[in-house]
């Protein structure tokens, strides 16, 4: 039978900020509905700057696995553009290792909006009674797991051979860290690189949310969650194609 009013908020008894950033990985259904109504610049903030000072912090750990992906790339790039000198390469790859180092933060924060916008779209399209501030509070407090796989990659920078990194799939917790980035299949390659742990993680919370905030039914909360996964992989899907 579908369960169309099982999502419905209802009086909780209130909470800290710091008890519910610990709920979210347990109990997240209650901290949605606590939530609902609250302002979304806390846990958007904790995200964005956690996430921004780990990166900054421990870059170094993870740097041969960037480096790896951008000389990679780079070389395609320079094949397909003869006018390309390696000075430009050069110039090139130390913006872009800047950027990883400090606007992992700011990059975050755009994509928990973007996600948010996503979420009250996608949502709307499915029935939900979604506000968008609440869709922005889902967003936010679905990405508190891409603290910890940030920590986690900085650990695995710190404990794996540098040899054995082939790019930042060689450290994603999804079956594209058993895959060769040159001999596989780009588009399945890229594909299994969107069944990150952590990627998951995110997508059921969002579900979640949706289904708390928005009184959908369960059945329709999953079909959301596919919906926002298949669109997250567009880009990814985009890239594969196009490094066939």
């Amino acid at each position: 039978m579908t369960d169309s009013t099982a999502g419905a908020i209802a009086p909780v008894e209130p909470t800290s900020f710091w008890e519910d950033v610990i709920d979210i990985f347990f109990q997240p259904a209650p901290v949605f509905r606590r939530r609902a109504t609250k302002s979304v610049w806390p846990p958007m903030l904790l995200v964005a700057i956690g996430v921004g000072i780990i990166f900054a912090a421990t870059f170094d750990t993870i740097e041969p696995a960037f480096a790896a992906d951008f000389s990679r790339n780079m070389a395609v790039a320079m094949a397909k553009t003869p006018q390309m000198t390696a000075d430009m390469a050069e110039k090139a790859r130390g913006f872009a290792e800047i950027s990883a180092r400090y606007a992992a933060g700011l990059i975050m924060f755009i994509s928990m909006f973007v996600i948010g916008c996503l979420t009250w779209l996608v949502a709307k399209g499915l029935g939900a009674k979604q506000t968008f501030h609440a869709a922005l509070v889902v967003a936010a407090w679905s990405y508190m797991p891409r603290i910890i796989g940030a920590v986690l990659m900085a650990v695995e920078g710190l404990v794996m051979d540098p040899q054995n990194f082939t790019g930042m799939m060689s450290l994603s917790f999804s079956p594209a860290r058993f895959m060769d980035p040159v001999k596989s299949n780009q588009l399945l390659f890229q594909l299994a690189g969107r069944l990150y742990l952590f990627t998951i993680w995110v997508t059921v919370l969002l579900a979640v949310g949706v289904y708390v905030t928005g009184k959908v039914s369960k059945e329709r909360a999953v079909v959301f969650g596919l919906l926002i996964w298949v669109i997250g992989s567009l880009p990814a899907l985009r890239q594969g194609f196009l490094a066939m």
